[in-house]
């Protein structure tokens, strides 16, 4: 049976201690400007940001009789690699040798020896000195306008430490009964190399197997291929007969026995494995072939479905690897912190998936297949089902956010039962989704996603349905954690500081405030609050007064703009604006990069005017352009919202309670 064995994570220095050798069948080096710039350049990233470790993908080699390592796939990397030690002098040869290509042999001799190799125009060996010539001319910070090249010596020398002990490789040797024939004219037809996911889903079948329970393979490999499919609800990637066994009659629950953190989930649940094995097609261990085709073939319904679909795409906030990530600390990040050696500072697992087969091979002993692949099922169905997803959309304007779960429509005349979807909550819907789009606006990075992780942990480990009954309350706090975590450091501020005010200012903290402002105006509620200065909440009432609709979407506004402009203050000192007054949160507004380019420095009253018929803007920014077009915009206008923005944020415990 051809399953992947095992998977060896190897710096460049320990790849190249073995003796590797490139088939015949295997096609000419072929990497060009797009794909040598992007390496070079994500591993100038990685070391000025000081990652340990970058990860260049993945290797699949055979071990032939003699010790040497057949290359299956990924020689376009490891080529480039060997290039890469040759012009940096690394110290380090790689032995490649070629089958029946002696000329591209004597290439690497000469070119590991010190020396530049000759014959430029030789056909067979040309594209090796294009490879050379683009990687001394690519330019490894693209935001830097000085030239930063291989041509730099420091850089060179930082570069060829950084490639020869860090770079790693992720190398898994294939059984040698494995097919490669037949393996590699998959690869050939795919075009691409297997992703780091898809290694992992071979390594977990094959720990199934060697559990012996091959005959849930079929079925954990339909698990793990309807999870991956992101922009598609989870329900609709099984057939019907499937989708009642795993959320009843109604769709609308997951039916699995104890709780996913169980560390006897997956056995407790063998009898709902088994009635889903009676519906698949029952097959040993997948081959190798079976598995690189699983992706090849994403239609993973076994027959016709019965769907409602009105051709209705939805975009998910994060993709399947950081899903993974996310699993991946739920479960085992206990694990993960006991391998960190006592003189080191013991980690959470990070979300970024570029460590995905770090992390994995750090706590694959933990890792028991069928626990894994339910507890996958389990986090897909939450995260369809509480968390947002939006239209899919180039004009983020039009971006709109969904929040639903299934149910079954019944038309007994027609005896028809329908795939549909509803909003999730009967009650507090546009309050939910509004906090929880709230908080993905402000952090879009998918590895700094710390809000998901913690409403997923809350479904993991507390009963599901008092985390729905207290779904907005628990999201609430979230935020308010949030603000304490990111930006309560940045009010109470009284004198200009470069680093707490300006373009300083987390996004998160314009985002909180606005909701701050709706959920007040949603509410409708009288403000009876305890301040020192009562006036101050006739103020705030007027300022609430100006937001003329309150049903605004948060989107992915991503810049701040200065509503009183820098140009201005430079220009008109006799105004008294200070640098204080032109950098607070009383003058900030945040908005697109478009708008912020449109509005440059156009004077606050054309600002104003320019949006006077928009009623869906965010709140503040409603507040302010209200102002600007009743008294004007200068110091004492924005002295006085400031002091509105800084009472709504003191009283936010209040407001969201």
């Amino acid at each position: 049976m051809n399953i992947i064995k095992d998977a060896d994570v190897l710096s460049v220095e320990n790849l190249f201690k073995d003796k590797y050798i490139i088939p015949l069948y295997q096609r000419n080096f072929a990497w060009g400007e797009e794909q040598i710039s992007r390496l070079l350049q994500d591993i100038y990233e990685s070391l000025c940001s000081g990652d340990e470790h970058f990860y260049v993908g993945s290797l699949i080699v055979l071990q032939r009789s003699n010790g040497e390592l057949e290359v299956i796939d990924g020689q376009q990397r490891l080529t480039m690699l060997s290039i890469l030690s040759g012009i940096l002098n690394m110290g380090m040869r790689l032995s490649l040798r070629y089958d029946s290509r002696p000329e591209v042999e004597d290439f690497f001799r000469v070119l590991h020896s010190g020396s530049m190799p000759q014959n430029r125009k030789e056909t067979s060996i040309s594209h090796f000195f294009e490879a050379i010539d683009l990687a001394w001319s690519t330019q490894l910070d693209v935001e830097k306008t000085e030239p930063i090249t291989l041509k730099t010596e420091s850089v060179r020398v930082k570069m060829a430490d950084y490639i020869k002990h860090h770079v790693c490789v992720v190398r898994e040797i294939m059984p040698s009964d494995t097919d490669v024939a037949a393996y590699f004219e998959i690869m050939n037809n795919r075009g691409e190399q297997l992703q780091e996911h898809e290694i992992i889903k071979g390594l977990l079948l094959g720990k199934l197997h060697e559990e012996g329970h091959d005959c849930y393979s079929q079925v954990c490999s339909k698990i793990w291929d309807a999870c991956s499919q992101m922009e598609t609800r989870i329900q609709k990637s099984f057939a019907p007969s499937i989708r009642k066994i795993l959320f009843g009659e109604d769709y609308t629950t997951i039916d699995l026995k104890g709780r996913s953190e169980d560390i006897s989930f997956g056995n407790q649940n063998i009898p709902v494995l088994d009635l889903l094995k009676v519906q698949s097609k029952d097959v040993g261990a997948l081959t190798l072939e079976e598995i690189v085709n699983s992706r090849l073939n994403t239609d993973v319904l076994s027959e016709v479905t019965e769907d409602n679909d009105d051709n209705f795409t939805e975009e998910s906030i994060i993709d399947f690897p950081n899903f993974l990530m996310h699993i991946f600390r739920l479960y085992y990040n206990q694990s993960y912190r006991l391998s960190f050696h006592k003189t080191e500072e013991a980690k959470d697992i990070p979300l970024s998936e570029k460590y995905l087969l770090k992390v994995y091979n750090t706590i694959k002993h933990e890792v028991k297949p069928l626990d894994f692949f339910l507890r996958l099922l389990f986090c897909r169905v939450v995260f369809d089902k509480y968390v947002v997803k939006s239209n899919v959309t180039d004009d983020d304007k039009k971006r709109e956010w969904v929040l639903l779960k299934p149910y079954i429509y019944e038309d007994n005349k027609h005896k028809t039962r329908t795939l549909c979807f509803k909003p999730t909550f009967d009650n507090q819907q546009n309050a939910i989704i509004s906090s929880l789009s709230c908080l993905q606006v402000s952090f879009r990075a998918k590895p700094y996603k710390n809000f998901l992780q913690t409403i997923l942990n809350w479904f993991v480990h507390e009963d599901v349905a008092s985390v729905e009954n207290s779904f907005l309350e628990k999201l609430h706090r979230l935020m308010l954690d949030e603000f304490n975590r990111t930006s309560i450091d940045y009010i109470g501020l009284t004198e200009y500081d470069e680093k707490r005010q300006g373009t300083s200012v987390p996004h998160y903290l314009f985002n909180f405030t606005d909701y701050l402002y709706w959920w007040i105006k949603y509410n409708n509620k009288p403000i009876n609050w305890e301040v020192p200065d009562p006036n101050l909440i006739i103020i705030v009432q007027k300022e609430l007064d100006l937001i003329r609709k309150n049903e605004f979407r948060f989107l992915n506004r991503n810049s701040i703009e200065h509503h009183y402009p820098q140009k201005r203050h430079e220009e008109l000192d006799s105004e008294g604006v200070t640098d204080f007054d032109l950098n607070c949160l009383g003058n900030l507004i945040l908005i697109s990069k478009s708008a912020n380019s449109r509005l440059s420095d156009k004077n606050p009253l054309d600002k104003a005017a320019l949006y006077s018929d928009k009623t869906d803007l965010p709140p503040t920014r409603q507040i302010i352009y209200g102002i600007t077009r009743n008294v004007g915009w200068g110091k004492e206008q924005i002295r006085t919202h400031l002091k509105c923005v800084e009472l709504i944020l003191a009283q936010r415990e209040q407001i969201l309670q």
